[in-house]
């Protein structure tokens, strides 16, 4: 009955209404094992948004099998269904045509691609003894807290970054010609004040690190239930306290109004 009750607080929690506008909602999903007729990997969907008091909470958390494109469409429209009618900005990972369902579920609004995730794809693609040059050469096309610097700029800048690494790394040269590139560089629309709050999905990240810590008690889950009742406990410990806190930089950001 206790187990039962508990269950049932974290399913309402998950499921409560939202408010109806939110600055900024970052998107990641955290992988864990659990048990159906055997043991696999499950996707765990998780969406942090930023209220208009500039503190954070978590608004979802959702299991499904496996991260697609399909799912997060789903989920999007579940979060409308519970009250969420405005977002300014979206924040994701690089999923291959995430911002088309963004799209298609908010009526376009900004989106923002984590740029860690693109620099460690492109170190990824880099020998050893060039990582060191190739990382410090990408960090000037990204140059976040010049209030001069614009989107225009830094695509120039990633195709002479293109010009001097592609001709070793064929991944480097295609970058400026990736059908999704403007999506890493929206942070520079914004003023430099948040860019590194909002250009990479870290903040999520720092969650779903807590997350695991209290998940790697066990190998796996009995059931996805299981799961979602411990995600959902961290989640309401992390509302209640750090991201109870108001981050004032956002303030000065004249989008939001």
């Amino acid at each position: 009955q206790i187990n039962k009750s508990f269950y049932e607080q974290m399913e309402a929690w998950r499921n409560r209404d939202l408010e109806e506008k939110y600055l900024v909602v970052y998107i990641d999903a955290l992988s864990e094992k659990v048990k159906r007729d055997r043991i696999e990997n499950e996707a765990f969907y998780i969406i942090m948004g930023l209220k208009k008091d500039y503190t954070r909470e978590i608004i979802g958390i959702v299991n499904l099998p496996n991260e697609t494109v399909a799912g997060w469409e789903q989920i999007l429209y579940q979060l409308k269904d519970r009250g969420l009618k405005k977002v300014h900005l979206f924040v994701s990972d690089g999923l291959k045509s995430l911002e088309t369902a963004i799209a298609k579920v908010f009526n376009r609004p900004m989106h923002q691609k984590c740029i860690v995730h693109l620099q460690r794809n492109i170190l990824a693609h880099v020998r050893s003894s060039h990582k060191e040059e190739v990382g410090e050469d990408f960090k000037q096309v990204l140059n976040p807290d010049d209030k001069n610097y614009t989107k225009g700029l830094a695509m120039y800048r990633l195709k002479e970054f293109s010009k001097k690494w592609g001709k070793y790394y064929s991944y480097i040269k295609k970058l400026p010609n990736k059908e999704d590139i403007e999506y890493y560089f929206t942070y520079l629309e914004f003023n430099p004040k948040i860019r590194r709050m909002i250009y990479s999905t870290n903040w999520i990240e720092r969650f779903n690190k807590s997350c695991r810590k209290t998940l790697k008690i066990r190998n796996s889950f009995p059931t996805p239930e299981a799961a979602l009742a411990l995600i959902t406990s961290v989640a309401i410990e992390k509302s209640n306290k750090k991201y109870a806190y108001p981050i004032h930089n956002f303030k000065f950001e004249e989008k939001f109004y």
